[in-house]
C-alpha cells in the first residue's frame, strides 16, 4: 500500500485503464485501475473510504447537493480518518449547501488582501498611512479625488 498510496488519490475518473505497464509489486502487465482494485479488495474498509472520498469528490465537482448528501449518510464503515472528516463535513452542513446554492465567491476580495499584504511587505513599512494608502490605491487603479488622497 505504501508505494500505491498516490493511486487511491485520483479520482476514479481519470484513472488509466488503457495503458498497460509493469508495477514493482506486481510480476504481470497491469493496469492503473486494475491496480487500484487490487489495492482496494485488500481491506473493506479501505475500499468503502475510497467509494465515499470519490462519491464526495464527484459531488462537489459536478455542484449535486443530493449525490453529495448521499455519498456519506448511509454508510458508517469508513475508516476513523474518514469520519473525523464527515462529522466536520456534518457541522459545516449549511454553509456547504449554500456553495451549492448560490455561486458567490470571496476568491476576488482574498486576492485584493493578498495584492495588498505583498506591498506590504515589499514596502517594509509604511511611515505614513496615507502615502500606504495612495499606494495601494494606485495599484488598483482606483481613481478619486485628490482632496481624499493627500491630507
Amino acid at each position: 500500500l505504501k508505494r500505491y498510496w498516490k493511486l487511491l488519490l485520483v479520482p476514479t475518473e481519470q484513472l488509466n485503464f488503457e495503458q498497460f505497464k509493469k508495477w514493482t509489486n506486481f510480476p504481470y502487465w497491469i493496469a492503473a485501475t486494475d491496480v487500484v482494485h487490487q489495492l482496494l479488495s485488500l481491506d473493506s474498509e479501505l475500499e468503502q473510504t475510497y467509494q465515499v472520498l470519490n462519491s464526495v469528490r464527484s459531488a462537489v465537482q459536478h455542484q449535486d447537493w443530493h449525490n453529495y448528501n448521499a455519498a456519506f449518510w448511509n454508510n458508517k464503515t469508513y475508516s476513523e480518518e474518514m469520519k473525523n472528516t464527515i462529522k466536520t463535513l456534518e457541522s459545516h452542513h449549511d454553509e456547504i449547501r449554500n456553495t451549492f446554492t448560490t455561486h458567490y465567491s470571496n476568491g476576488p476580495l482574498e486576492g485584493s488582501n493578498n495584492k495588498i499584504k505583498a506591498i506590504k511587505r515589499a514596502s517594509f513599512g509604511y511611515r505614513s498611512f496615507w502615502r500606504f494608502r495612495t499606494r495601494v490605491l494606485y495599484v488598483f487603479k482606483i481613481k478619486t479625488k485628490r482632496a481624499l488622497i493627500t491630507k
